[in-house]
C-alpha cells in the first residue's frame, strides 16, 4: 500500500474526529453556560469581583478619610486571590462544573445516547473537557480580570498608568490570569475523573482540597504531589504577605514558574488519560444513580 493511500483513512478520521468534538463541545457549552444549576457557581465567580468594586466605590465616596495605600492594595490582592478566588471558589466551581460533566448524564439518565452514538470514549472524554475548561475559564478568567481591575480601580490614572506600565501591575496581572487559566485547566481534569470514577464525588472532592489545604506542612517530598504547589509557586506577590496570607496564601519551597507550568500540563495529561482509560471500562446502569 502506497504512502498516499494510507494516508486518505488517517485523514478522514481526524477529520471525523474534529467534526464530533465540535460538535459535543458547542452541545455542551450550551448546556454549561444557560442552566439553574450553575447559579451558585456564577455566584463564586463574582463574588471576589463585587467585594473590591464595593470596596473602590466607598474609597472614591470618603477620599479624604481612606487614604491611598499601593503596597498594601496589593498585598491585599494576593491574599484575597489566593485565599479566597483561588480556594476555595475557583476550586468547588471546578468540581461543580467538571464533576457533572458525566454524572449530570448519569443522573439525567442521557448518557446511553453518547454511548450509542459511533464516538470513540476518547473523544467524548476531550470535547466534554474542553467544554468544561471553555466555561471554567470564561467565568473565572473574567472574574480575576474584573478583580485585579477593582483593587485599583480608586487611583488617579496617572498613578495606575505609572503602577501598569512602569511597575510591576502588568506582570502581576499576568501571573494571576495565568493561575487562574492553570487551575481550571489541571483542577478541571482533575474534577472530570474524579466525576467519572466515583458515583459521589463530593467526599472525594473535599478530601483532595484538604490535601491541597495541607500542602505546606507536608514533608518536601509530599509538597510535588499537589496542584496548588505548582500554582502558589507562580503567585507574583510571595515575601510580602502576612497574616492569614503568610499561611494560605504562599507554598513552601516554590518551583520556577517554567517548571510549574509543565508540570501542571503534566498532572493534566495524567488525569485526561485516566478519565478516557476509566470510562472505557464503565457500564450504564441508572438503577442505583
Amino acid at each position: 500500500m502506497s504512502a498516499a493511500a494510507a494516508t486518505v483513512p488517517l485523514n478522514g478520521t481526524w477529520q471525523l474526529w474534529r467534526s464530533q468534538m465540535a460538535a459535543i463541545v458547542w452541545m455542551e457549552l450550551k448546556k454549561n453556560f444557560i442552566t439553574k444549576r450553575g447559579f451558585w457557581i456564577y455566584l463564586l465567580a463574582a463574588a471576589p469581583a463585587v467585594l473590591v468594586w464595593l470596596h473602590t466605590v466607598v474609597v472614591i465616596q470618603r477620599p479624604d478619610e481612606l487614604r491611598h495605600d499601593l503596597s498594601k492594595d496589593t498585598t491585599m490582592l494576593a491574599v484575597l486571590f489566593n485565599v479566597f478566588l483561588l480556594r476555595p471558589a475557583l476550586y468547588f466551581g471546578c468540581v461543580g462544573i467538571f464533576t457533572y460533566l458525566f454524572r449530570g448524564e448519569v443522573v439525567e439518565r442521557s448518557l446511553h445516547y453518547y454511548f450509542l452514538a459511533p464516538v470513540k470514549r476518547e473523544v467524548l472524554v476531550l470535547s466534554k473537557y474542553l467544554a468544561g475548561a471553555i466555561t471554567a475559564i470564561t467565568f473565572f478568567g473574567l472574574s480575576t480580570f474584573m478583580t485585579f481591575w477593582g483593587m485599583y480601580g480608586h487611583y488617579p490614572s496617572y498613578e495606575l498608568n505609572e503602577f501598569m506600565t512602569g511597575g510591576p501591575g502588568l506582570s502581576h496581572l499576568a501571573a494571576y490570569m495565568s493561575i487562574t487559566v492553570l487551575a481550571c485547566i489541571a483542577w478541571g481534569a482533575v474534577c472530570l475523573w474524579m466525576g467519572i470514577r466515583w458515583r459521589n464525588p463530593i467526599v472525594p472532592s473535599v478530601t483532595f482540597l484538604t490535601w491541597e489545604s495541607i500542602n505546606l506542612f507536608l514533608p518536601s517530598w509530599l509538597r510535588p504531589f499537589s496542584v496548588l504547589h505548582y500554582l502558589q509557586s507562580m503567585t507574583p506577590v510571595q515575601g510580602d504577605l502576612r497574616g492569614p496570607g503568610l499561611i494560605l496564601g504562599q507554598t513552601a519551597d516554590p518551583v520556577p514558574g517554567w517548571l510549574a507550568v509543565l508540570c501542571l500540563l503534566g498532572i493534566t495529561a495524567g488525569m485526561l488519560f485516566l478519565s478516557a482509560r476509566q470510562l472505557s471500562r464503565t457500564e450504564i446502569s441508572y438503577s442505583s444513580d
